[in-house]
């Protein structure tokens, strides 16, 4: 007797489950791009300037060019990396909010 009286609720909970499964993908497609679109920031990657910008004691100009030399993470998430300027200086723990804002990956 039990089973039959749960078998009502087990499907409407069912039922519901796969609902918010399918908001949470709708959502998350609208929200944030595709894996395949978003490229990582890695170790031995080349960025390039878009604009002028200071990085603490450097000052770079459109199309300067820096190697990544360390990737930080904290939580699971890029924090800062290490970047290599073309005078084989490293500057350390650069934001990884300042090199998303200022910084492209190179095409060569």
């Amino acid at each position: 007797m039990r089973s039959r009286s749960l078998l009502p609720l087990l499907t409407v909970l069912a039922g519901l489950a796969s609902f918010v499964g399918e908001g949470r993908a709708a959502r998350a497609d609208s929200e944030e791009p595709a894996v395949e679109d978003k490229r990582e920031i890695a170790v031995g990657m080349r960025l390039v300037a878009v604009d002028d910008v200071n990085l603490r004691e450097a000052a770079l100009i459109k199309g300067a060019r820096v190697n990544v030399t360390k990737v930080v993470v904290n939580q699971g998430r890029v924090s800062s990396v290490d970047v290599e300027l073309a005078d084989g200086h490293v500057l350390r723990r650069v934001a990884i909010g300042t090199i998303r804002k200022s910084f492209a990956i190179a095409a060569d």
